[in-house]
Order: C-alpha cells, then structure tokens, then sequence
C-alpha cells in the first residue's frame, strides 16, 4: 500500500484549491472538488499502471508520462473537463477503470462533492464517500489522509500570512462554541474577525481557539493580529462579551466602538413580559433605527417615558454604554445596516453550525478550527458601498483621530 499520494496527484491537489479562492460556494465547489478528486484518482491508477511516480526512473520498466488530453465529463451539477493522463512506450495503452473510453456522464460524482471538509474532515466519512465513486479500487485510507491533511496545511499557512497589507475601515468580532476535543462535554469558543475593507469589501482575516470568550483570550487573539501586521481600524463592532470590549480598548485604543443593537435589543426584551415584548421592540427599533442621532436620543426619551416605570429594569439595561450602541452615527449611512450588529459573523455561524451538525466532536484542535474556516472563506456575503460621500466622512473621521494623537 502507497503511504502518500504521488507527485503528481500532490501537484493536482495544490492547483484546485488555489482555484477554491474567490469561487461561490455549494455549485461551483462542487465543480472544483470534483474535478480535483477524479483527477487525482485517475493520477493514482496511472501510477499503479506504470509502477512509479511522476519523474522517478527504475531500470527494467518501460512507458512514461505524455502530459494530459483534455475530456468532459458530465455530473449532476453541470459539465466539468479535466486532464486525463497519457501514457507512452508502455507496451500496452493506460485506460482508466474509473473512467473508461466513451463514458461521459457521472452522475455519482455530486454524491462525493461535500468535499472532505464538508464531511468535517473524518477520514472514515471521507473514504466511505469516495467509495461511492472509487468502489473497491477507491484511494486507500493512507491516501485519503493525505489529501485533507494538504488542507490543513492551506489553513496553518493562512492563519500566519502577513496582514500588513490588509486596509480594515471596519472589523467585526466574533466567538462561537464547539466541541472540540474529544472525551469532554466542555464546548470551547472559536474566536472569528471579518473585515470591511477601503475598498468596500468584506474579508475573513483570522480565526482562534479559547477555552471561553474572555478577556485574555480576546487580548491574545487581537494581539496576534497586530503582530502580523494588522492596522488599528476605524471602528470595531462587538457584541456584549465584557472581556472582549476591555481587551479592544487596550489593543486598538484608537478604534470606535460598537455595541451591537442586535444583542442589546435582546437584553433587553429578556427583561419584558411576553404580552408587551411586541411592543417594546418596536421602541426599541425606533432608536435603532432612527434616521439621526438626536432622532434616536429622542426616542430613548420616549422609551423611558413609556416603558421606565413598568420595566425598570429593561430601561436600566438599555442605557449602560447606551452610547456605544449608537457609534454607528458617526459614520456613513449607507454603512449603518453592515456595522450596528454582528450579524455578518452571526449568519456565518449559522451556516458552520449547519455543517458540523453532524459530526459532533472533532479529532482535534487543528481540525475544528479548519472546518470553520473552510466553511467560513466559501461564504460570501456583501460588502459596504463606498460612495464618494462615504469616503469623504471615513477620511474626516481618520484626520480627526490622527489630529487627537498628535496632541
């Protein structure tokens, strides 16, 4: 049994998930794993056939390598080409078992195409669901570890890339719990940070792992950002975490805060009986949503005139750090709906917990964390629009702010 997979295949593996990057999710990867998976296949029983690796010569055994021919190949989400391996001064022609002469549609493919980290990297579940492709002549359990370690490998390098050159307006922190580890019940937190950048775009920049969303666990998160390079951003958006927003304050002192008005607006309902939460929430939405700032203060007036003696509670809960909750004023409106809440990182969330439903507890660390950023760099969501108006605000903001250090 070969330990490894050839160079060959090795070469294949590289190619595609450089072509993952910028791709949409769901048909498009499915398109692109499965091209990568039949071609390293194929690359395998070609190996087989001429009993030696790409470039590795042996006395006695004749036939080479004579590059690819190109062949499409039809599966259920649309029609994929992929090089199929020559073979030359063989003594016999090289057919593949997988894919023989003339056959064009493989419709068992989509089967397969939860590519490796969408069945949460489980070399069991991997292996059974290239079985459905491969039969008995499938990669062996050594091969299939091969390939979704060359993933893991993609994500070591990314969570050390050089963040330098990134230019962050906006940055959008995160945490949501997993199992990890197996033999423990205890769910750790994945620390996540997304980004809108000059441009307008929106980027996933960096991912970690804490026992809990706490102080130093942020603080360390945040600070392993900035040794790589990262620059302080205009503003930062948080939800209620304590620990979280102490630790921006000491790592970006320069940045604005926002609280996100999702989760406030939930605190406070959790305070309000259920036959007047309707009510309650539409005050709320007046703040939220007010067209300016002093419309919003007005309406904060208004919650506590209606609502201040009732639930006292709830109007208490609402006014800590009310300011923080309304940052977002300061900036451009076309922006407001992207930066009030942590929503961009809280709908990714819903769709990793969709993914690893499934798979429970993860084999280790390393894996958990790159489930959730493969899941998490195929999602695309939009980005803010930066208007010429907008720019001309973000630049105000950024020339106040230099003008304050500099006194």
């Amino acid at each position: 049994m070969r330990k490894s997979l050839s160079k060959k295949s090795e070469k294949v593996i590289e190619k595609h998930l450089e072509e993952f990057k910028g791709r949409q999710p769901l048909i498009e990867l499915a398109k692109i794993g499965a091209r990568m998976m039949l071609e390293v296949a194929v690359q395998e029983e070609l190996t087989a056939f001429l009993g030696r690796d790409y470039y590795e010569r042996r006395n006695g055994q004749e036939g080479s390598r004579s590059g690819v021919k190109p062949r499409t190949i039809k599966i259920g989400c649309g029609d994929i080409e992929i090089g199929m391996p020559q073979a030359r001064d063989a003594g016999s022609p090289f057919h593949s078992e997988l894919l023989p002469p003339r056959v064009t549609q493989m419709k068992e493919v989509q089967d397969v195409i939860p590519l490796l980290y969408m069945n949460g990297l489980s070399t069991r579940k991997v292996k059974k669901s290239v079985a459905k492709l491969l039969g008995k002549k499938g990669l062996s359990h050594q091969n299939v570890i091969r390939i979704t370690e060359k993933i893991v490998e993609e994500f070591n390098k990314w969570k050390k890339r050089d963040l330098s050159t990134l230019k962050i307006t906006y940055l959008i922190l995160d945490g949501i719990r997993l199992g990890v580890r197996a033999g423990t019940k205890e769910k750790e937190a994945v620390l996540v940070a997304w980004a809108y950048l000059e441009d307008g775009s929106r980027k996933f920049i960096s991912i970690s792992l804490g026992n809990q969303e706490s102080y130093s666990a942020w603080k360390g998160f945040l600070e392993d950002m900035i040794k790589r390079g990262l620059s302080d951003p205009l503003l930062t958006v948080i939800d209620g975490c304590p620990g979280l927003g102490k630790a921006v304050k000491e790592v970006f002192p320069g940045s604005d805060i926002q609280r996100c008005t999702k989760h406030r607006t939930e605190n406070v309902l959790n305070k309000v009986l259920k036959e007047d939460r309707a009510k309650v929430k539409d005050s709320l939405r007046k703040i939220f949503y007010a067209s300016t700032y002093d419309h919003a203060k007005e309406a904060i007036e208004m919650f506590k005139r209606d609502w201040g003696k009732k639930y006292p509670s709830a109007l208490e809960c609402l006014q800590e750090d009310i300011e923080l909750c309304l940052t977002y004023y300061k900036y451009p409106y076309q922006h407001w709906k992207r930066i009030r809440t942590t929503n961009a990182v809280e709908r990714s969330f819903l769709e990793v917990r969709r993914r690893v439903r499934g798979i429970g507890r993860f084999k280790d660390e390393e894996r958990a964390l790159t489930m959730v950023w493969w899941q998490m760099k195929e999602l695309r969501w939009h980005g803010v629009d930066m208007t010429n108006e907008a720019r001309a605000i973000l630049a105000g903001i950024k020339a106040s702010k230099l003008d304050r250090i500099a006194a």
